[in-house]
């Protein structure tokens, strides 16, 4: 199984498996990965990997690239966040991602440095030239994660901000 590491953090992306059993199983998941979880998943994200697990199932070969990868603190063994890829590089070269953070663990530089790893990874993959995420116009801290990630904003909706790595 591949994995990425940072200094604080691993991030390990599920396959089909381990992401139906965190979805629906928590516990399981836990002692396979001999982890500890920081909490419970709100119905919006667990909606969110649902999606993710049926995308996997449609190309499994390809799993990384539609799954979520757990972040997991070194010093905690717990997870504290999660980002999705959602989907292999487009014709443009682009690979879209999307990422959260429990409550306990905002604030504390994780997934900045978790986005940083996974677009310092993403970038050096075959045919990706862009790593693109989408933001509310009013989540101000998913903003600075970005900003601080070296991300650039390039576009906009009435809703929603569009970042840009290259």
């Amino acid at each position: 199984m591949i994995e990425l590491s940072t200094k604080r953090l691993r991030l390990i992306p599920l396959n089909a498996e381990y992401l139906d059993l965190l979805i629906n199983e928590e516990e399981t998941l836990e002692i396979e990965l001999s982890v500890t979880k920081a909490a419970f998943l709100d119905e919006e994200l667990r909606q969110a990997l649902k999606f993710r697990l049926s995308k996997v199932l449609e190309d499994e070969q390809n799993y990384i690239w539609y799954t979520n990868w757990l972040i997991v603190s070194k010093v905690k063994n717990c997870i504290v966040g999660g980002i999705m890829l959602k989907g292999l590089p487009n014709e443009q070269g682009e690979v879209v991602i999307g990422y959260y953070t429990f409550p306990q663990y905002q604030g504390k530089g994780y997934m900045t440095e978790a986005v940083r790893m996974m677009k310092d990874w993403l970038l050096c993959q075959t045919n990706v030239k862009y790593v693109i995420a989408d933001t509310d116009k009013n989540n101000i801290a998913s903003h600075k994660v970005l900003q601080k990630a070296g991300a650039t904003l390039y576009s906009e909706s009435e809703e929603l901000y569009f970042w840009r790595f290259v």
